[in-house]
């Protein structure tokens, strides 16, 4: 009897099982006018009931979609895709397998389009939010960077565009990328005109958006999804410039060839009117780093990074640069994405700095040091990258991503400099000059192979990449340096030397990835990522021999020949969960990390240090409602020491103060956390938005500071004298940040006004170490602003803002309590059209300092306008004359903080000056090519698997 009822459960469980396997829905997706198969559509199983999500798929190559593991029952099937309207059909699921395939639809009807676009400003589509462009009214002639600026949420800081308090890294047109990682350069060189809908969200790796699991490496982009019939054609701008005093010009151009899949834009400038290459991070993304670059010589660091990173430069530079951007479908069946950009930057840049720093001593009044700054540098550089998406079949895939770059940089700085006590008396005084001549190239390449197998979310895939960096470097120096003891008598140290200094590396490392479905709603990774790096540094430095009229001495206290091997091994497990409106994932890494440093000159050592950490990660995220819902993260990561904090070789760029690396150092662990809330309410056309993070580290990579109070030996024989300091980089507890903003967007309709408030708030705790007691920088800062931006039409825009930013620095070994310092600042943007031909453009902005040091506090006021005129029939030409600083009052004045002093900067900068331009606007829009419609961000971007 007990067998028979085992049998029969058996067979009845097996049964259920069978028919619940069954229960299947596939089918296709393809353009109407085409019937082209469309790929990387977003179809989603929702419940009948309660529209909320069952599961979710995106199409593959062939537009093929599969949907396991259903249920019978009444569902509702959701496709959507970027430039199709979103399709819904009504489904009954019997037992068995069900196909329905599925034809998009395009919105031709215009008059349609803008009623929406009214309606709706902002709204919430999972964890992607969309703006509609035709909401917010710029002039024909705005940028992107001008358009995005006006939406909630979204702010402009410093010449950075940040979304929800993160900074956009990456930007996509109709979900391709569009100049690599130069997101300025996409912003400051795209038409408004041209936009449909912009989109922000996090763009997951290209194997995360493949498994569906984070693998910690997002980035928040922005996609830009172009208007029907305006992106099929040429557009553009070329324009050139002269103007008074000094003879300076301006010329440059932007055009984009759009053609179905084939996006070619090209921009180009060259200036002297401080225009610096594209973004920032042009130069810093060609180079890529190696670790924390310290600062020039005159800023008492002088390390090798500092020599070779060349950013946005202070001072005024004559800037030379082009820039290319590709992005196309190749093969006979367009299976292959391809997307590359080309930059280069030549710039000559001019740059005068007055100093005044304070530093923290433990025991002392803080010294105080004055610096006159004066410096040359020319720059080149080349950056090359492709990206290349094949899709072998509907099972494989393959992205190989090759990147290389060239950098030549020749710099010759001059530094006059005063060091003396809280009495005014003086400690030391030096001139050094110093001569660099640099050159480095960086390549990599990483492949990733991609698989499905036969059952659904079952993956593999292997991602390896190599990498090989080399930089060849011939440094002078010329240095008179005066030392004062206690008595007021007087010592002179001189320098004339020559080094050579040339580093050397490469590195391979690897992700491979299982994933395994659990169930309908739990899936799982199993990862394996090892990685070797080697690097290698020869720095020889010789003295000037007067005999034999050469640089003929080796001094072996600055030089050294050191090496550093890391082998990594981390390995782990993920789990993920997705159901209706929540989705969570956690994981844990175990990660081996074995640091080899070989020093071989002047004297051998060997340093071995092993390290075995758990890496554990969570991701949640809840979506209460359309339009709210609610992100946590938290993740476990290590970072190694580089080649330069590691080398144990005198760098005495600015005798005042040298600096050596640390064979000693240590790994370190930091616990990174962050959240965002976001509520959209499509009705009301408001946004609200609540970011915070923060991180918490363990052995963190500090500063080491000796500030001689008396001549002291230090590194083993060399000598530091009253006054000087030496530097070194050390692993300190105590290590930790937070941060966290909330914005609110919303409209005035009756005013048609858009208004968008923020506030932010910072707090960082900085250890360092001076004079061997541990001195603690805790920095605090709160944040606030408004703007006001109109919506009336395309001929009046304007833009209103008010920021207020407050810090206050406290220094646990200083003898003042804390350093508050306030900084306020007003800007307007004017732009109005009269009659379609007279444009009149004025930009206006108010920094006021407050609590910085002695000749720091100024109320600087900057004041541009100009008046143009549109020509020919189309209004294609303009001329223009415009005047920059009409006030003349244009200065530049930062402040730094560290957890060894604090100090203000005066840089120069162009004051004011007369400019007559004339613009051609290039124009030629064609119909529309329907192959362009189905582009979007893969998976993982706006409408991609929840994978978070």
């Amino acid at each position: 009897m007990q067998i028979r009822i085992a049998l029969f459960t058996c067979v009845t469980i097996l049964t259920s099982f069978i028919g619940y396997s069954q229960t299947e829905l596939s089918g296709k997706v393809t353009d109407p006018k085409t019937s082209e198969k469309l790929m990387d559509a977003r179809v989603a199983l929702l419940a009948a009931a309660d529209s909320s999500v069952i599961t979710a798929v995106n199409t593959d190559e062939n537009g093929m979609y599969l949907l396991t593991d259903l249920t019978p029952g009444n569902y509702i099937l959701k496709v959507t895709l970027f430039e199709y309207v979103d399709q819904f059909r009504n489904v009954v699921l019997p037992e068995g397998k069900t196909v329905l395939d599925v034809v998009m639809k395009t919105d031709t009807k215009l008059d349609e389009v803008t009623i929406e676009a009214n309606a709706v400003r902002v709204e919430q589509k999972g964890d992607t939010t969309q703006y509609n462009a035709d909401a917010y009214k710029v002039n024909v002639d705005a940028t992107v960077q001008d358009l995005i600026t006006k939406m909630p949420g979204i702010t402009l800081e410093n010449g950075v565009v940040k979304a929800q308090g993160e900074q956009i890294t990456k930007v996509m047109i109709d979900g391709q990328e569009f100049f690599g990682d130069d997101a300025a350069a996409a912003m400051k060189n795209l038409p408004a005109e041209i936009v449909s809908k912009i989109q922000v969200y996090d763009q997951a790796s290209d194997q995360a958006k493949f498994t569906g699991i984070s693998d910690g490496n997002e980035a928040k982009a922005l996609n830009i999804v172009t208007k029907t019939g305006k992106n099929n054609g040429q557009f553009g701008k070329i324009y050139a410039g002269y103007g008074t005093p000094n003879d300076l010009y301006l010329a440059g151009l932007n055009v984009n060839f759009f053609k179905g899949t084939r996006r070619l834009s090209i921009v180009g400038m060259s200036n002297n009117v401080n225009q610096q290459n594209f973004s920032t991070d042009d130069i810093l993304g060609a180079t890529g780093g190696t670790g924390n670059a310290r600062g020039r010589g005159g800023r008492f660091g002088g390390g090798d990074n500092e020599n070779y990173l060349v950013s946005q430069q202070n001072g005024v530079s004559m800037t030379h640069g082009l820039g290319l951007n590709l992005s196309d479908k190749w093969g006979k069946n367009k299976n292959t994405k391809v997307t590359g950009s080309y930059f280069f930057n030549a710039s000559d840049t001019k740059n005068s700095q007055q100093t005044s720093r304070t530093y923290v001593l433990s025991t002392t009044a803080g010294q105080i040091y004055n610096e006159d700054f004066l410096s040359t540098m020319k720059n080149a550089n080349h950056r090359l990258n492709f990206k290349f998406d094949i899709a072998l079949d509907s099972m494989n895939s393959l992205v190989i991503n090759p990147k290389v770059s060239y950098q030549g940089n020749e710099r010759t700085q001059t530094t006059d400099g005063t060091t003396a006590d809280a009495g005014n008396v003086l400690i030391n005084q030096i001139n050094n000059r110093t001569f660099s001549d640099t050159k480095g190239l960086n390549a990599s390449t990483s492949v990733l192979w991609r698989h499905r197998f036969a059952k659904p979310r079952r993956t593999f895939s292997a991602n390896i990449t190599g990498t090989y960096n080399v930089k060849e470097g011939n440094n002078g120096q010329l240095s008179s340096s005066r030392y004062y003891d206690e008595l007021g008598q007087d010592s002179l140290a001189e320098i004339d030397q020559h080094t050579d200094n040339n580093t050397n590396g490469y590195g391979v490392s690897g992700r491979f990835s299982f994933t395994e479905p659990l169930s309908k709603s739990w899936s799982s990774e199993f990862y394996y990522a090892p990685a070797y790096t080697t690097s290698n540094a020869d720095k020889r430095t010789y003295d000037f021999d007067t005999v034999t009229n050469s640089y003929y001495f080796m001094d072996t206290t600055l030089s050294n020949v050191f090496g550093n091997q890391t082998i990594v091994n981390e390995g782990g497990t993920n789990f993920r969960f997705q159901k209706g409106k929540a989705s969570f994932q956690v994981g844990i890494g175990y990660q081996n990390s074995l640091l080899m440093n070989v020093q071989e000159f002047p004297t051998t050592r060997n340093v071995n240090l092993s390290f075995n950490s758990l890496l554990p990660n969570m991701r949640f995220r809840y979506e209460f409602s359309k339009g709210t819902s609610l992100m946590l993260v938290y993740r476990a990561g290590t970072r190694n020491p580089t080649i330069d904090q590691l080398q144990n070789v005198i760098d005495n760029s600015n005798p005042l103060s040298l600096s050596s690396g640390n064979p000693d150092l240590k790994q370190q662990y930091n616990h990174r956390v962050f959240g965002r809330f976001n509520k959209t309410n499509v009705q009301k056309a408001t946004n609200f938005n609540v970011f915070f993070g923060g991180e918490v580290n363990q052995n963190y990579i500090s500063n080491g500071t000796i500030i001689a109070t008396n001549d002291t030996v230090v590194n083993g024989n060399v000598v530091l004298l009253r006054g000087a300091q030496f530097r070194q980089p050390v692993n300190l507890p105590g290590s930790y940040n937070g941060r966290s903003s909330i914005s609110y967007g919303f409209s005035l309709t009756k005013l048609k006004l858009n208004l968008n408030f923020y506030l932010g708030g910072a707090y960082t705790v900085a250890p360092g170490l001076i004079n061997n007691v541990v001195n603690k920088a805790k920095t605090s800062n709160a944040n606030g602003g408004l703007t006001v931006s109109s919506n009336i039409s395309e001929n009046l825009d304007f833009t209103v803002g008010y920021t207020l930013n407050y810090n206050n620095v406290v220094n646990t070994r200083q003898n003042v309590a804390s350093n508050e310092y306030f900084v306020h600042n007003v800007n307007a943007r004017f732009n109005w059209i009269i009659k379609e031909r007279l444009v009149i453009n004025s930009t206006y902005s108010v920094n006021a300092y407050a609590g910085l040091g002695s000749g720091f506090n100024q109320t600087i006021m900057l004041w541009n306008g100009g008046i143009g005129y549109k020509l020919l029939k189309k209004k294609q030409l303009e001329l223009r004359v415009s005047v920059f600083d009409i006030l003349n009052n244009n200065n530049s004045i930062t402040r730094n903080v560290t957890e060894s002093y604090i100090e203000d900067v005066k840089s120069n900068v162009l004051n004011r000056y007369y400019m007559v331009t004339l613009t051609y606007n290039l124009r030629n829009f064609g119909t529309k090519a329907p192959e362009t419609k189905e582009e979007k961000p893969e998976d993982g971007g706006p409408h991609g698997p929840p994978h978070h």
